[in-house]
């Protein structure tokens, strides 16, 4: 019987949110630093070029400012 080694598990599964890096206290009230998503409201994740929302798939395409 001829056995195969095991695969690697993957290192990277996923990044977890770091939520105090979302906010930004002013005048002791606390605010987002990312925008809100117009249809579901959740918070939109910034990439290179776009933002995103995971919840409903929104998308924005970010300008080039050059």
């Amino acid at each position: 019987m001829i056995t195969m080694p095991k695969k690697p598990k993957s290192k990277s599964k996923g990044k977890k949110v770091k939520r105090w890096e979302l906010y930004e206290v002013k005048d002791g009230k606390a605010s987002l630093k990312n925008k809100v998503c117009p249809k579901c409201t959740s918070i939109l994740a910034e990439n290179k070029g776009r933002k995103y929302c995971g919840k409903c798939r929104y998308t924005e395409i970010l300008k080039k400012s050059e």
